[in-house]
């Protein structure tokens, strides 16, 4: 029978929760483009307040790396967003991003 998992002082962890040696509490969760990432938080209450506030942003679909995102990924990011554009104004998002692929800067954040 599996144990459920519990901190120093004796409170359930959730799923995802995990507390360090160091008495250090993380969540672990993925991002949008389905990388780990870590929040820390000294306070189980605190980490959970953290926690909300990422659910959030990953379901709204915003990028809660803080900026570690390259110029590719977020014009691209840009034009997913866009619908309902004419043929032409297409052609001229697919032109840019042809531009960017090629290019060394925009492939690095």
């Amino acid at each position: 029978m599996a144990t459920k998992r519990k901190d120093n002082r004796g409170r359930l962890l959730k799923t995802g929760e995990n507390q360090r040696k160091d008495l250090i509490y993380q969540y672990r969760y993925k991002d949008a483009w389905g990388k780990t990432q870590y929040i820390y938080a000294s306070d189980l209450n605190d980490l959970r307040e953290k926690e909300k506030e990422v659910l959030k942003e990953v379901e709204k679909g915003v990028d809660y790396s803080k900026g570690k995102i390259s110029i590719l990924e977020l014009v691209e990011r840009y034009i997913s967003l866009k619908r309902n554009v004419r043929y032409n104004t297409k052609v001229g998002y697919n032109f840019v991003l042809n531009i960017l692929k090629k290019e060394t800067f925009a492939q690095n954040y």
